[in-house]
């Protein structure tokens, strides 16, 4: 059972990537806040945000008995890491694009 929870881990992680990565894409030039929702969002987006939530507490649970309790821990890292780093890597695009440029 422990394997299959590192793989739905694995899997709740790219899940996760993949929702922000729309979410990326319907909301071009547009910050997407930290603390509250996009202006925009897709329903593929929104299905695999849910499934991402699933896919954690079910691997979370899993592995927990061969890890302990600090599992949690690390489905957050796993999970909300990568979330946050493509999250912060199109903030970053928009905000480029909207200083202008020097000369």
């Amino acid at each position: 059972m422990f394997i299959l929870g590192i793989i739905m881990i694995v899997a709740s992680a790219v899940c996760s990537v993949a929702a922000v990565r729309l979410t990326s894409r319907a909301n071009p030039g547009v910050f997407i806040p930290l603390l509250s929702n996009p202006p925009a969002r897709s329903r593929a987006g929104t299905a695999l945000m849910l499934s991402t939530v699933g896919l954690m507490i079910w691997g979370g649970n899993l592995v927990t008995a061969d890890l302990g309790g600090f599992v949690f821990l690390i489905l957050i890292v796993v999970v909300l890491g990568p979330y946050l780093a493509v999250r912060f890597v199109h903030n970053r695009a928009v905000a480029r694009l909207e200083v202008p440029a020097a000369h």
